[in-house]
């Protein structure tokens, strides 16, 4: 077989175990095969092979040219290492490649769903301490408010109002604990719904019919006993009330809204 035979024979025989070929391209490969060499046909067989095993790797669309020429070389080498009565395994690389290219997406993987608990986690801790941050400001609150009770208790005239709910809250109800002398006092709500957005409550002071204010609040937790420090209450009358109306966030001069809750002196 001429040199011109024996490349058209490589390039038909790389394109029928790739089934890169066309029909008639087939038909004249497999007349050349049925001419061929020991050599070519061993070529034939070893290029298979290898084609085969290239494909269950990678190559399952069309081959490129680079393709073609490694399968042919290694065909060859094939071919040529059983002429001297050697075992080669030309595949071994490809094998190798493909097992780090496994480990290293395994690994990859790993990492990432690693990071990602790690992440999960992180987060989880995070919203965990500000929970607790809030739940100790929360406790801090709360003792200050009853540290306060506590020294308006301890002063010599205190006076103590009952609040009763009225017709938009029935259920609510509160109390005033006025200490007079240092014009201080602290107010104790419950069952208090909570304020709407843009909405303050206001206490208010009644006294001879005139509303004095005394301050504005807001529930947030209408579950618990709501605490409010009340600065400043220099007042001395004995006869009067405490009212509770919800008004305009910041306060108004004299009450607009609905009265939540009424105590007299």
């Amino acid at each position: 077989m001429s040199t011109t035979d024996n490349t058209k024979f490589e390039e038909l025989c790389v394109g029928f175990v790739l089934s890169s070929i066309t029909k008639e391209e087939e038909k004249e490969f497999k007349s050349l095969l049925d001419g061929a060499t020991a050599e070519q046909e061993q070529l034939y067989q070893d290029m298979k092979s290898i084609a085969s095993e290239m494909a269950l790797l990678a190559y399952d669309q069309k081959p490129s040219e680079n393709v073609k020429e490694q399968l042919l070389e290694m065909a060859w080498a094939s071919v040529h290492a059983r002429g001297g009565g050697a075992t080669v395994h030309y595949l071994s690389r490809y094998r190798i490649a493909a097992a780090a290219a496994v480990l290293f997406l395994v690994s990859s993987l790993g990492l990432f769903f690693f990071n990602q608990n790690l992440e999960t986690d992180l987060e989880t801790q995070k919203e965990l301490v500000v929970q607790k941050e809030r739940a100790i400001r929360l406790l801090e609150t709360e003792v200050e408010q009853k540290s306060e009770l506590l020294a308006i208790l301890e002063a010599r005239d205190v006076d103590l109002v009952l609040m009763d709910g009225q017709d938009v809250n029935p259920n609510g109800f509160g109390k005033v604990v006025w200490d007079k002398d240092n014009g201080q006092a602290l107010l104790q709500v419950a069952n208090m719904p909570a304020v709407p957005t843009a909405k303050e409550y206001q206490l208010w002071i009644l006294i001879n019919g005139q509303p004095l204010s005394a301050g504005v609040f807001a529930v947030n937790n209408p579950e618990r006993d709501n605490f409010f420090k009340i600065q400043e209450l220099n007042q001395s009358a004995n006869q009067g009330a405490f009212a509770i109306t919800l008004e305009p966030e910041g306060g108004s001069p004299q009450p607009t809204g609905a009265m939540y809750m009424l105590g007299s002196m």
